[in-house]
């Protein structure tokens, strides 16, 4: 068996999510994790489930089971640790790291790459793969997550933590210069 990132959309119909559930029970799935997301087209449910079943066969499964947008992607025994518990922990280590914040953004969203881009933060919106998340009006954070489009839960999740990593509702320069970066230059911006 493996374990799968299995995400789709559904209609808001009662017992959608009980037939998704029993497509992946007919291919011997066994679903470990569950969450429900808004996003722009309705709801978007994620499972992470350890099935016998290869990748297109889950998704042909849950496509004749209504589900529509199928995406699945390998997982890992790491993405079943309880979500509330990671964001905390991950919420704690950015308030005393903040210098920490992409990649601790990157964690908090499975993302596989995180990196700072300065100036105007536009993003590409039609490519759903990544994801902009302004911090200063000068200064943001593009995570990258092949396979998987980012929702928007997930694009207020980020928001929210890059707020937890400022002290006291103020973003004073200094928590957002880098190790090594000169204060004057954090201060400018640069």
């Amino acid at each position: 068996m493996g374990f799968l990132r299995i995400r789709t959309a559904v209609d808001e119909r009662p017992g959608r999510l009980a037939s998704l559930a029993s497509a992946l029970a007919a291919r011997g799935g066994n679903i470990l994790g569950l969450s429900v997301q808004s996003d722009t087209g309705g709801t978007v449910d994620e499972f992470v489930a350890d099935i016998p079943a290869t990748p297109e066969s889950v998704r042909a499964a849950l496509e004749a089971a209504g589900g529509h947008q199928v995406t699945v992607v390998p997982a890992t025994a790491h993405e079943l640790t309880d979500e509330p518990t990671r964001a905390l922990l991950l919420a704690v280590r950015v308030r005393g790291m903040p210098w920490t914040l992409p990649t601790l953004l990157a964690e908090l969203l499975h993302a596989d790459d995180a990196r700072w881009i300065y100036g105007e933060a536009g993003s590409d919106r039609s490519d759903r793969t990544r994801l902009v998340v302004p911090v200063t009006s000068r200064r943001a954070i593009r995570l990258r997550r092949a396979g998987l489009p980012f929702t928007l839960t997930e694009a207020a999740r980020a928001a929210s933590f890059v707020r937890l990593a400022e002290q006291g509702g103020e973003r004073p320069a200094w928590h957002w210069a880098t190790p090594g970066v000169h204060l004057k230059s954090a201060v400018m911006g640069l």
